[in-house]
């Protein structure tokens, strides 16, 4: 027997679009292939190293706010771990690329 309420009649609502569903991961994946860019084509390590790393860091910062179901696939394991994982990359690549000396010219 149902409530008649006609939201249940309606049926489950319609699935919400990919880049709906998944802007947090696009979001990081963008900037990360931004990053790669400035290293490959415009032959800056240490820039595009950072800007990969500020991403990295944003999805650290993303996946810590947004619950499980709005995160999406940035949910890998425990809010913990998946924080401290994203948040250890980049502070590694940070320091990565601050401590690489630049290439003689």
């Amino acid at each position: 027997m149902t409530s008649g309420d006609p939201s249940e009649a309606a049926g489950p609502p319609a699935p919400r679009g990919l880049l709906a569903r998944e802007w947090p991961i696009i979001v990081v994946l963008l900037g990360v292939l931004a990053g790669l860019v400035v290293v490959a084509a415009l032959d800056r390590f240490r820039r595009g190293s950072l800007v990969i790393a500020a991403f990295v860091v944003l999805g650290a910062w993303l996946r810590a706010l947004l619950t499980p179901e709005r995160a999406g696939v940035l949910v890998v394991r425990g809010k913990t771990v998946d924080v401290a994982t994203l948040l250890t990359l980049g502070v590694g690549l940070t320091v990565l690329a601050l401590v690489v000396p630049a290439p003689p010219r």
